[in-house]
């Protein structure tokens, strides 16, 4: 690919949620507004080069749970990618580009505590911080501290977050009984193939442990 050439890759990843049913105590996922979970996450357009600061996106959410068990949040990704251009001597984006990780959970003041949230492993980073190397992504996997959208691929509906009771109703016309998490995702810009991508990021809330 000529260097000078513009890399066109949008990323559009819309996350749908999951509610837990037929559960003793109810688990309710929503955004932050309180409604159905259900955004885009575009990165834009990349162009190739040398980058060191990736291209990141995010998307906060509510948890609540009155589940004495507590919960878990699972994860699944659908990943699709069309090129629109030939190779030209670049590689095709593919998932493990993708860093992923969760960067934030806070506690409203009517949640249970001490409180224990556990991030699964190599989720508990932010891929915005990561410098790359030579405008190499700087992501490699879950079992290494640097998840990527591939370790969801591969595995359905795995584990990225679990903790203990959020509290004692999970009444969204309470504003202090749930967890605000945000999920943060970076792309380096990098000699790809020009192409389109698009993915379903789904996460479901459950009953622990």
């Amino acid at each position: 690919m000529d260097p000078g050439r513009v890399m066109k890759v949008a990323v559009c990843a819309a996350l749908a949620i999951m509610m837990s049913c037929g559960k003793a105590s109810a688990q309710v996922l929503t955004d932050t507004s309180n409604a159905v979970l259900s955004v885009s996450l575009p990165f834009g357009n990349l162009t190739p080069g040398t980058s060191t600061v990736p291209s990141s996106t995010q998307v906060q959410f509510r948890l609540r749970s009155s589940n004495d068990n507590g919960y878990k949040v699972l994860a699944s990704v659908v990943f699709n990618v069309t090129p629109t251009g030939p190779v030209q001597g670049g590689t095709t984006v593919s998932a493990t580009d993708i860093g992923v990780g969760i960067t934030s959970i806070v506690p409203g003041n009517a949640t249970k505590t001490p409180r224990v949230d556990t991030i699964s492993t190599g989720f508990d980073y932010n891929p915005a911080s990561l410098t790359p190397v030579n405008g190499l992504t700087p992501y490699t996997n879950a079992a290494s501290g640097r998840a990527t959208l591939a370790d969801i691929v591969a595995n359905p509906n795995m584990t990225i977050l679990s903790g203990s009771k959020i509290a004692n109703n999970q009444g969204i016309n309470n504003q202090n009984n749930f967890l605000t998490v945000t999920i943060t995702l970076g792309l380096v810009g990098q000699f790809f193939t020009p192409s389109t991508l698009s993915g379903i990021l789904t996460i479901t809330l459950v009953d622990g442990p």
